[in-house]
């Protein structure tokens, strides 16, 4: 028997980039016993397998609906040898059968016809009343060595003699060979444990790496499966207020929006029937139209949204070490290096086609300079574009990494757009062993994960990267783009506020 099924697109129509994943289209789907049979296909796909050990991926996960109205996630059969993927495709499974993920094998870059894709699942399909498709653009980070730290950054870590730091392995280390280096003399940062153990994500190990931050449209489907309590947890304001409430803002400045556009589409009832969620980013009142910023990075996210959208695509947060081996590489520390491997930065300040799926800016980036959404160098000269854009904004065909602000493996804005939440080396961090999320929330709407640092303190949680109020001083100075920042050790990251966002990994 074939039924049809629906898909939540969250990443169309990304403008085009070297090495990327674009376009990324789900179609023709149908439901044929237990397995979900669609065809995928996306633009400029990479494998560069050869060269650095790298490639691209689509991250694809289910959620189906049940008779009393509940999402559930729905787990993939643990025998990859049932999955389909016809040619270029191949797929790859998880020991947990969460989701897959989908790539080509082949070395190069090239586009991905419509192709066929059959995913098995261990329930019975026919039980769901609507069932939902999710992918996700992923990047794989290959085993290796790296350098942590920069030896300039405020707060970054390094040897005793002030050294970036050589990781080899996934071995514990004893951090009375390490130091802090150029510590925040105003906000002291949290201080080394005796020692990091051995299950602690350093970043030597292969893991996947979203390729661009949440954007906003992926936040608002991740509510849309919530029930009305969840929700609550998981929004600014109450899921019943009036249709059109925008619903990730600062309570006390609700027209303060920093071109976040998330609003509610249906209240919701209160203990009973979930509000439905879509984006006005132009606030006319006409939900999901082309212009409504649908990609843009979602801001006003504290440590516990992120980790629950996380846990909810069964993807898990990243370790610091982890972020700067994504952005850096194999390659030497620069110091007080950006995601794209220089000193230099040239803000995105003038958006092109705003608010759509290609969303850029006019912004010319100089020579050894990557574009980024960051404040301009002095505060009192204003602070530029005064909020979030569009994920991926700065690629564009023929663009190379430097000048579209890309870090070292392919993922977008690691410097710039939005803080990003990673699990620190320090307090209860270093309690992470990196296991991924099971697709599920406890029933407030938290993640349920006992291994993540605790979503109502933020223990543990430290932002890197800065964001589009971020100002840029000398290196060694205020520098909040930078890789090996840890200006901000000291926040416990449970307050939303108009900088903050996420991205997670596998």
């Amino acid at each position: 028997m074939l039924r049809r099924v629906s898909f939540v697109f969250t990443i169309l129509f990304v403008a085009h980039c070297t090495a990327s994943a674009n376009n990324v289209v789900l179609s023709n789907a149908v439901i044929n016993g237990n397995a979900i049979e669609f065809s995928i296909s996306w633009e400029n796909a990479w494998n560069f397998w050869q060269q650095r050990g790298s490639h691209d991926a689509v991250w694809l996960f289910a959620k189906g609906k049940a008779a009393k109205g509940e999402w559930v996630h729905i787990d993939f059969t643990i025998e990859s040898g049932k999955h389909i993927a016809m040619p270029p495709l191949t797929i790859e499974v998880p020991l947990d059968a969460k989701g897959v993920f989908v790539f080509n094998v082949a070395e190069g870059t090239y586009n991905i016809p419509e192709t066929q894709v059959v995913l098995v699942a261990d329930a019975n399909l026919m039980a769901f009343t609507d069932i939902r498709i999710y992918a996700i653009e992923m990047v794989h980070i290959p085993q290796g060595a790296f350098f942590f730290g920069d030896g300039a950054s405020i707060s970054s870590l390094a040897d005793t003699a002030g050294d970036p730091l050589l990781i080899s392995s996934e071995d514990a280390i004893n951090c009375a060979l390490w130091s802090i280096q150029n510590a925040n003399a105003v906000f002291p940062p949290t201080p080394l444990p005796h020692e990091i153990p051995g299950n602690y994500p350093k970043g030597f190990n292969p893991f996947y790496l979203m390729k661009y931050e949440i954007s906003q449209v992926q936040y608002a489907d991740f509510l849309n499966t919530l029930t009305y309590v969840q929700q609550q947890k998981r929004t600014a304001v109450q899921p019943s207020f009036p249709q059109g409430t925008f619903a990730m803002v600062n309570a006390n400045q609700p027209d303060s929006l920093y071109r976040n556009g998330i609003a509610i589409k249906q209240p919701g009832i209160p203990g009973h029937t979930p509000a439905q969620y879509a984006m006005d980013g132009n606030a006319n009142g006409i939900f999901d139209e082309e212009d409504d910023g649908l990609h843009r990075a979602a801001n006003f996210l504290n440590w516990a949204d992120v980790s629950a959208y996380l846990d909810w695509a069964a993807l898990r947060p990243i370790s610091e070490m982890e972020f700067e081996k994504a952005c850096r590489g194999h390659l030497s520390p620069v110091a007080g290096e950006f995601a794209w491997g220089t000193d230099r930065v040239t803000n995105a300040n003038h958006p092109v086609d705003d608010g759509t799926p290609f969303e850029s800016v006019s912004d010319v980036p100089e020579e050894g300079s990557g574009l980024a959404n960051h404040g301009n160098v002095v505060a009192s000269e204003g602070w530029g574009l005064r909020g979030v854009l569009r994920t991926g904004f700065a690629a564009s065909e023929g663009t190379e990494r430097v000048e579209s602000g890309a870090a070292f493996y392919g993922a977008m804005e690691m410097s710039g757009n939005v803080w990003e939440y990673t699990i620190m080396v320090a307090g209860e961090g270093v309690l992470f062993t990196g296991e991924p999320g099971d697709g599920s929330l406890d029933s407030v709407g938290n993640a349920n994960e006992t291994g993540w640092c605790n979503p109502d303190t933020g223990n543990g949680v430290l932002l890197k990267g800065g964001a589009w109020s971020s100002t840029i001083a000398e290196v060694g100075a205020w520098r909040d783009l930078a890789v090996s920042d840890r200006f901000y050790s000291h926040i416990k990251p449970t307050q939303r506020r108009n900088t903050t966002g996420g991205r997670g990994g596998r």
